[in-house]
Formats: structure tokens, sequence, C-alpha cells
């Protein structure tokens, strides 16, 4: 299976709950079709860089998923049905990307874990200091 990602960008007009409902027909379409959702990720609303459709904003969504060839296909029918869908673009992650990806992920397990670690080297660091106030007095 190979890791996609897409991302779309829907009217900013729209209220939470449509852009909600919007977001789960996508994810639905995703999981029907074989795909297994990895995350969701709603940007928010931002400007857009120039005017789509006399739009000046838009409310920015990115999933990632892992599915086979066909998915992609799939999703840009659904783009180019739904009228709420202003821009989408929908790319296979390359060797390179998966290799930053997962250095990525191991980077912030790592600096989890060492924050972990962290308030009990506080103690003992500050203990030490008492003791050279203590000693040097």
């Amino acid at each position: 299976m190979n890791m996609y990602e897409t991302i779309f960008i829907l009217d900013s007009l729209l209220t939470p709950e449509e852009i909600d409902k919007t977001v789960e027909r996508v994810t639905a379409l995703i999981e029907s079709n074989n795909g297994k959702l990895v995350s969701v990720d709603k940007w928010g609303k931002r400007r857009l860089a120039y005017e789509i459709e006399k739009k000046q904003y838009g409310f920015y969504i990115a999933i990632e998923f892992e599915s086979d060839g066909t998915l992609p296909q799939v999703l840009l029918n659904e783009y180019n049905y739904n009228d709420k869908v202003l821009r989408y673009l929908t790319y296979r992650y390359t060797k390179n990307k998966l290799k930053a990806r997962q250095k990525e992920l191991q980077f912030k397990k790592d600096k989890s874990d060492t924050t972990e670690i962290q308030p009990e080297q506080n103690e003992e660091v500050s203990e030490k200091a008492k003791k050279k106030e203590v000693t040097n007095a």
C-alpha cells in the first residue's frame, strides 16, 4: 500500500457543521475504498494566494492515508462533484518523504521521552545547587 496525502480547500463561508460533514464524507469515502486513515488535520481558515471564484479566504484540510492506486481517482471524482471544494491536491509520498516522516516521528518520540525524565533531573540539579550553597557559605 502506498502513502498519500490529500489537501483540499473548502469555501470559508460554510458553517463548522458543513465543514465537518464534508470532512466526514471524504474520510468515509477513503475508508469505504479500503483506505486506512493516518491523520486528519484541519489547518483552518486562511487567506488564499489569489481569488478563486471571487473568494479571498478558504478553509484548508489535510488528510494522510494509506491505499492502493485507485483511491486518488475516486477522490478526484468526489472533489469535482462537490461544489464546496474550491481546490484540491492528492499526491503519493516519495521514498524521501517517507524517510523524513519516519525521522520526524522518531524525533518527536525521543523528545517526549526526554521530557518525561527531565523533571527528575531538575530535582537532582536543584539539590546539587543547594549543597554547593551550603558548602560555600
